[in-house]
C-alpha cells in the first residue's frame, strides 16, 4: 500500500489544528487517566497516597519522557522519507528505531527499577510516601519498554498522516485504565498496587492496536535487516540521544522542583502531586501540537517547500497561543471546583488555587518552547533543542525556584519556575528564527548550485 505525502498539499492550518486534536484526544485519554487514579486515590483520604502519587509520577514523567523523545526521532527520520517518496526505506527505519527503542527503555527501566528507593528518597519520599511510591513505582516500571514501542507505532502513523489511529490506541488505554482502575483500588482493594497495575494493563492495550494498525493495515514496518543495522542504529543514535536530552531535561526539572516542594511538607507536595495531574489535562492540546507538527514539518522539509515550513511555525504559533489563553482562563474560573473535587484543604488547595489564578497563563511560553524544540529537532538541529531544554532545565529552573522558595515559600515554587519558562521560551522562538533562516538560506544554496551544474 503506497502512501501520499498528503502534508505537502492543502491548508497548512487545517493540518495542524486536524493532527493536533487528534493527537491531543488520545494523550488526554491516557492523561485523564492519570487524573482519575489521584482522584480515586483522594477518596481514600490518606494524604500519604496522594503525595506517593506525586513523588512516583516524577520518575515516571522522566521515562516517558525518554519514550517521548525517541518517537521524536521516528517522526523526524520517517516523515522525511515519506515526503521524498521513500517508502520502503521509511519502512526500515520504523523496524530499526523500533528495536533501538525497545533495548535501550529495557535498559533504563531496569536502572529504575532497582535504585527506586534511593531515587525517590533523594527527591524527598519518606516513611510511609517512600514505601507507598517505591511499590507504585515499581510495579509500572517494567512496562516502559511497552510503551515506547506504542510511541514508536503511533509515531509511524502520524508520520504517514494517519493520526486519527494513532488516537484510537491512545484511547483505548484510556479506556481500559478508567474501567480497571475502580476495580483494582475499590473491589479487590489494592490502593495504590491496584492503580499501578491498571496503568500497565492499559499499555499493553494501547501497543496490541497500534501495532495492528502499523504492521497489518498499513504495512509500514518491516523486519530488520541486520546488514544495514549498524549504519542506521548510528543514524538513529545521532538524532536520538539528542532528542531523549531534550525531552528529559523537563522532567528533570520537574523532579527538581517536587524536590523543594517537598521541604514545605506532604499537604504542598499532595497539592502539587494534584497540579502535576492536571496539567496534561487542561493543556493536553499543547503537549499534542509538538508531536503533531513533526510530521508536517519533515515532509515539507523533505519535499524542499520551506514556504510551507515557516506556515507551520506561524499557524501552531498562533493556534497554541489562542489555547492556552482560553484554558487559563477556564482554569481560573474554576478553581474552586478543583480544590473541592479533589478534596484539597490547607496547603493543598492553597497552591492549586495560586497555580490556577497566576500560573496556567504562563504556559503560553512553555507551548512556544515545545513547537520550537519540534522545528529544531526535525530541521536537523536537535543538539540546539537539547542545549536549549538543558539551559532551560539548569539556568531556567534552578536558580528561580531556589529564589522562590527561599523568599516566598512554596507558592514562590511556582512563580520562578514559570518566571524561567517566559524567559526561556522567548529564547527559543529567536533561536528557532536564525535556524529557519540559516536552513533557507543554505536550501537557496543548494538549488543554485544544482541548477548551475545542468
Amino acid at each position: 500500500m503506497q502512501h501520499q505525502a498528503r502534508f505537502l498539499q492543502g491548508s497548512i492550518s487545517k493540518h495542524v489544528i486536524t493532527m493536533s486534536a487528534t493527537n491531543a484526544v488520545g494523550l488526554s485519554a491516557i492523561f485523564m487517566v492519570d487524573l482519575v487514579d489521584i482522584y480515586f486515590i483522594s477518596l481514600l483520604q490518606n494524604s500519604a497516597y496522594t503525595a506517593a502519587i506525586g513523588y512516583a509520577s516524577a520518575i515516571i514523567f522522566f521515562t516517558t519522557a525518554i519514550s517521548l523523545g525517541l518517537s521524536t526521532t521516528n517522526s523526524a527520520i520517517v516523515s522525511k522519507h515519506i515526503g521524498q517518496k521513500k517508502r520502503d526505506l521509511a519502512r526500515q527505519y520504523v523496524a530499526h528505531i523500533s528495536l533501538f527503542a525497545l533495548f535501550f527503555t529495557s535498559f533504563i527501566a531496569l536502572l529504575v527499577w532497582i535504585y527506586a528507593p534511593q531515587l525517590l528518597s533523594v527527591i524527598g519520599a519518606k516513611g510511609e510516601e517512600l514505601s507507598e511510591s517505591i511499590t507504585y513505582l515499581r510495579i509500572i516500571t517494567p512496562s516502559l519498554p511497552i510503551l515506547a514501542l506504542t510511541m514508536q507505532m503511533n509515531a509511524t502513523l502520524r508520520s504517514i498522516g494517519n493520526a486519527k489511529h494513532a488516537m484510537y490506541a491512545t484511547l483505548l488505554s484510556g479506556i481500559v485504565n478508567a474501567l480497571l482502575d475502580p476495580i483494582f483500588i475499590f473491589v479487590l482493594g489494592m490502593d495504590l498496587q491496584g492503580a499501578a497495575i491498571a496503568s500497565v494493563i492499559a499499555r499493553f492495550s494501547a501497543l496490541f492496536l497500534s501495532l495492528f494498525y502499523v504492521a497489518y493495515k498499513y504495512k509500514m514496518i518491516c523486519l530488520p535487516k541486520f546488514k544495514k543495522l549498524p549504519m542506521d542504529m548510528n543514524i538513529i543514535s545521532h538524532i536520538a540521544f539528542p532528542a531523549m536530552l531534550t525531552q528529559i531535561a523537563t522532567p528533570l526539572g520537574n523532579i527538581y522542583v517536587t524536590y523543594e516542594v517537598a521541604q514545605f511538607g506532604s499537604e504542598y507536595i499532595a497539592g502539587w502531586a494534584i497540579i502535576g495531574r492536571v496539567i496534561p489535562v487542561a493543556f493536553g492540546m499543547m503537549f499534542a501540537v509538538s508531536g503533531a507538527i513533526g510530521p508536517i514539518i519533515g515532509q515539507n522539509y523533505g519535499a524542499g517547500d520551506f514556504v510551507r515550513v515557516r506556515q507551520v511555525l506561524v499557524e501552531a504559533l498562533k493556534f497554541i497561543s489562542g489555547y492556552c489563553l482560553v484554558i487559563s482562563l477556564l482554569l481560573s474560573l474554576g478553581q474552586e471546583s478543583i480544590v473541592n473535587l479533589f478534596s484539597a484543604k490547607n496547603e493543598s488547595a492553597h497552591i492549586i488555587r495560586i497555580f490556577c489564578q497566576h500560573i496556567a497563563i504562563t504556559f503560553i511560553f512553555t507551548g512556544i518552547t515545545f513547537v520550537a524544540m519540534a522545528f529544531l529537532n526535525n530541521l536537523g538541529y536537535a543538539k540546539y533543542a537539547t542545549v536549549l531544554n538543558i539551559a532551560k532545565m539548569t539556568l531556567g529552573t534552578v536558580p528561580f525556584v531556589t529564589i522562590g522558595a527561599i523568599y516566598y515559600g512554596a507558592p514562590g515554587i511556582l512563580y520562578g519556575q514559570a518566571f524561567g519558562s517566559v524567559a526561556f521560551g522567548l529564547i527559543a522562538l529567536q533561536l528557532t528564527h536564525k535556524v529557519m533562516q540559516r536552513v533557507e538560506s543554505s536550501q537557496k544554496e543548494e538549488n543554485i548550485d544544482q541548477s548551475s551544474s545542468y
